[in-house]
């Protein structure tokens, strides 16, 4: 994928806006309907949103790690590279995608939960703001941001944020569709 640097950070920007105003909303729901799972072996709303708490964990800090390593100036293209091109088709949300398997260390299932993930929610979103905009004085194609399965795969800076954002939309939208009238 080639896309301009610019126009990917404002599409980054936007989906993390969206996110926020709807973990926003999710601060109207009682804890109840937070842990509310609409079939067993689902998740709640809760253990959505501290699946991307625990990912956010291990990514923020190394994208500000990375930003703040970098000299490299902002290129106008950003040129996705093969292997964060392949995790960010997998996290994309789609109509009708396919379940997923998580990493035990990211599944939050059985997790005793409260309001507290999503408020922690909602400061992860805001840093990732801070970080896109400091990105936008970064070369995107810059690699080096390890995934969290395997040190031996580094993504370039635009992938990393590509993925955050996408895998945080993924699963707030899961959460979104759960019937809290069931």
């Amino acid at each position: 994928m080639k896309t301009n640097s610019t126009k990917l950070l404002q599409e980054l920007e936007n989906i993390t806006q969206a996110n926020i105003e709807a973990a926003v909303g999710f601060l109207n729901f009682s804890e109840q309907q937070l842990n509310f799972k609409a079939v067993p072996g689902s998740w709640s709303i809760l253990e959505c949103l501290e699946h991307l708490n625990r990912y956010s964990s291990f990514y923020l800090p190394e994208l500000r790690k990375h930003l703040s390593a970098t000299t490299d100036a902002a290129k106008q293209e950003f040129k996705s590279g093969l292997w964060g091109n392949y995790l960010v088709k997998m996290v994309i949300p789609k109509d009708g995608g396919k379940k997923m398997k998580t990493f035990p260390a990211m599944d939050p299932s059985g997790s005793k939960l409260d309001k507290a993930v999503v408020t922690q929610f909602l400061e992860t979103q805001n840093e990732l703001l801070r970080i896109i905009e400091v990105a936008k004085s970064a070369d995107l194609n810059r690699a080096g941001i390890p995934v969290t399965f395997t040190k031996l795969i580094k993504l370039k800076l635009g992938d990393a944020l590509r993925f955050m954002a996408d895998h945080n939309q993924r699963h707030v939208r899961q959460a979104q569709r759960i019937n809290l009238s069931t």
